[in-house]
């Protein structure tokens, strides 16, 4: 089997410093957890009502779009390409920066 892998791009690392900075990253992982990883894209707009800022919001909107997830006005969400590898990369690091901030 081939193994493949993906990185995080300069600009999802940038976002991820500010979400730590924010100190927003559990409720990332939460979101990235419960909505996209396992695969149920429904109410991941919905679910960006639990960050208290407007900017927090647009934060973690554009680190999930960054990851290949295109997230609609109607509130659904559904996957770009093959985000998969992408969406993992993320995971990952916000499981690690979590963990490492918990």
């Amino acid at each position: 089997t081939q193994f493949i892998s993906a990185e995080l791009t300069d600009n999802q690392l940038l976002l991820l410093l500010e979400s730590l900075e924010r100190k927003i990253v559990s409720q990332q992982l939460n979101l990235v957890r419960t909505h996209i990883t396992l695969g149920s894209f429904q109410g991941v707009v919905g679910a960006m009502l639990l960050f208290s800022q407007e900017e927090e919001q647009m934060l973690t909107i554009a680190l999930v779009e960054l990851s290949g997830v295109q997230l609609q006005e109607d509130g659904s969400a559904f996957p770009r390409d093959q985000p998969f590898e992408a969406v993992a990369a993320l995971f990952v690091s916000l499981y690690a920066l979590n963990f490492l901030s918990g």
